[in-house]
């Protein structure tokens, strides 16, 4: 069995992961680049101070330090080049988290049982975007260098959080027959936004609001067809590995 997981879920993740870095590279990648020109060209400055209340006995009441990616040591880290050098990184960071998320995916696939096709495949994919895209980004959409963020540690918590919550609440939603649980699926998909994601205490970017927005969309649909592919080329492999007979039952 190991195998017949195994081998569906490194193909497809191959094939996503090459998919997803040929959009990065030429559509988020140059939208970072431009991101860091601006980051670069502010002072030198590591943190910005906001002070959103009114000053106090010569002290800033309430005034927050906010993190700003890419600014948060004094030294430069390490950095791949530009050029062959980044696509080489972004390429085989792609493949191998398309390999991870193709092992998760496939084996929810085989431990579902029953009958699977390159459209049922798909449907899985969708699934996958909206709970490991979608729905954290919704509290946490992707952000280009120069950002403002919240503590780190917190917001893995949150991420990881809304992924199990929506992953539960989806399998409900679909394999469950009993209103009830439909409807306690929906409230656990909102628990986590309703609870909020770690925020910053405000909004500081170097980069301008269109240029976020615009990387904001381009993330999300590179992501929306990175699950699209593993999810139907996974099924595709599946289903050819035991010619003739059902894949699941093998």
């Amino acid at each position: 069995m190991f195998g017949r997981i195994m081998w569906p879920a490194l193909g497809a993740g191959c094939a996503a992961g090459v998919v997803f870095a040929v959009l990065q590279i030429f559509l988020t990648t140059p939208l970072i680049l431009h991101a860091e020109r601006y980051e670069a060209s502010l002072s030198g400055s590591h943190y910005a101070q906001v002070v959103p209340s009114v000053l106090k006995s010569g002290t800033a009441d309430g005034a927050q330090l906010w993190q700003v990616h890419g600014d948060a040591h004094t030294e430069q880290a390490w950095e791949p080049e530009d050029g062959l050098e980044r696509m080489a990184y972004t390429a085989l960071t792609a493949v191998l988290t398309g390999v991870g998320y193709g092992l998760l995916l496939v084996s929810a696939m085989a431990l579902k049982g029953g009958a699977i096709s390159p459209r049922s495949g798909l449907a899985w994919g969708v699934a996958g975007f909206i709970a490991f895209a979608m729905a954290p980004a919704m509290g946490l959409p992707p952000e280009l260098p120069g950002s403002a963020a919240a503590d780190l540690m917190s917001r893995q918590i949150w991420w990881a959080g809304t992924v199990i919550a929506t992953v539960i609440g989806i399998a409900g939603l679909v394999f469950a027959r009993n209103p009830v649980w439909s409807a306690a699926s929906v409230v656990l998909i909102a628990i986590p936004h309703i609870v909020g994601a770690p925020e910053a205490g405000g909004y500081v970017s170097d980069a301008p609001a269109e240029l976020a927005a615009e990387f904001v969309s381009v993330s999300l649909g590179a992501s929306l067809v990175f699950w699209a592919v593993l999810g139907s080329v996974a099924a595709l492999l599946w289903t050819r590995g035991e010619p003739g007979r059902s894949p699941v039952g093998a």
